[in-house]
């Protein structure tokens, strides 16, 4: 009886705090939301400034070669009273002098703007920090609250209930970031392409009214806009799931995705690939495509690698995946620690996690100069992951 009164009381502060932290959570986005906002502003303020300068330092440097001119032409008449009328030396220091005040009055209008220009972009940095700090502490609340939400009660009647607690807030941190990168990459890309969309239709009926090959132009640009939205729509749905997976299998996936990388970094990449079979899990596949994916998403960033080497092999029980590159190395137990306890490197923390919820092993050796081997053992299929679970 107690047991049972003990719970309900549980339930009815869990209750509570849920109630508490979903108010807290949805003040927080109103912030997130608005800081957004206020970044677009002064993201729109930048791009005028930008241009402004652009006019400005134009005509400034058109102003000093005038002045320039003048000058020289002050000179000429200074040197030459004779062959020069007064009326002609007058109009000369005239002209000379408007120039001048033109030509300082437009410098200083470029350093005003300049000034601006500085002082947006710092605002923007700061602006961006903001937002990131944000939407940490609404990654943060959100795994509190999903993590409430669910079977709170059997994590606390589980024999090992921290390492259960642990799995858990895990995978939702992992649901969390992945949703936040989803909604990042629509906000940047297929969202801003559609309003401009939106806006270019309304140029395009004016333009039409008053000058139809204008307005055929106008068109033709909003058709490369539509054309880019949905290539930016494209590339997220394939990152949720690579189609040519299910199409091509994972050797013909890996073989694209590298062939891509290599043409964008500069990497020259070796496949030396086992032909994967029916027993290889569907689940393993993609976890072995995004694992994949991560290390050279890092490597493309920090290791200024001119070469890698991909191979992949497989057994009755297990697959085996090692990734190596000629880059500059790193320390690998500082910076697993760094990532492990600040949490600043979402691509390695990624790939630790993913292999850790396959029940698989990782190991990765680098040298300082001489390059970098990812070495990953993942199960071919869940029975495996079953029974390294038992401890059969």
């Amino acid at each position: 009886m107690n047991n049972n009164i003990d719970i309900s009381k549980i339930n009815s502060i869990i209750k509570k705090i849920i109630e508490g932290i979903g108010s807290s959570r949805g003040q927080i986005l109103q912030i997130v939301d608005d800081l957004r906002s206020e970044h677009e502003e002064y993201k729109l303020q930048l791009e005028k400034i930008k241009k402004d300068l652009e006019n400005v330092i134009n005509e400034v440097d058109e102003l000093e070669k005038q002045d320039k001119m003048m000058r020289k032409k002050l000179a000429e008449v200074s040197q030459n009273f004779n062959y020069y009328t007064e009326a002609d030396i007058k109009t000369v220091y005239e002209k000379a002098s408007d120039i001048k005040i033109k030509f300082m009055a437009k410098t200083s209008e470029e350093n005003v703007l300049k000034e601006k220009r500085y002082n947006l972009e710092l605002i923007l940095k700061k602006s961006l920090v903001g937002i990131d700090n944000a939407e940490k502490v609404v990654n943060q609340v959100s795994i509190a609250l999903g993590y409430l939400e669910g079977d709170v009660l059997s994590a606390f009647e589980s024999a090992d209930k921290n390492s259960e607690m642990f799995i858990g807030i895990k995978i939702l941190e992992a649901q969390e970031n992945e949703r936040k990168r989803i909604s990042r990459d629509i906000h940047d890309g297929p969202a801003q392409y559609m309003a401009n969309v939106i806006m270019k239709v309304d140029i395009c009926k004016k333009v039409i009214e008053n000058d139809l090959q204008k307005g055929l132009n106008e068109l033709q640009d909003l058709k490369e806009s539509v054309k880019e939205a949905l290539k930016e729509v494209r590339s997220i749905i394939y990152d949720l799931r690579p189609m040519s997976l299910d199409d091509l299998g994972l050797n013909q996936t890996i073989q694209e995705t590298t062939k891509s990388i290599s043409e964008k970094s500069n990497i020259q990449i070796e496949l030396k690939l086992k032909t994967i079979k029916d027993e290889i899990e569907p689940i393993i596949q993609v976890a072995v495509y995004r694992i994949i994916q991560e290390i050279f998403n890092n490597m493309k960033k920090h290791s200024e690698a001119k070469n890698a080497v991909v191979k992949l092999d497989f057994g009755t029980k297990y697959l085996m995946l090692i990734i190596s590159d000629d880059g500059k190395g790193f320390d690998v137990d500082e910076t697993l620690n760094r990532v492990k306890t600040k949490g600043n490197s979402y691509g390695l923390i990624g790939i630790l996690e993913r292999v850790n919820q396959l029940q698989g092993e990782i190991d990765i050796k680098s040298v300082i100069g001489k390059g970098t081997t990812y070495s990953v053992k993942l199960p071919i299929n869940r029975e495996v992951i079953k029974s390294e679970k038992r401890g059969d």
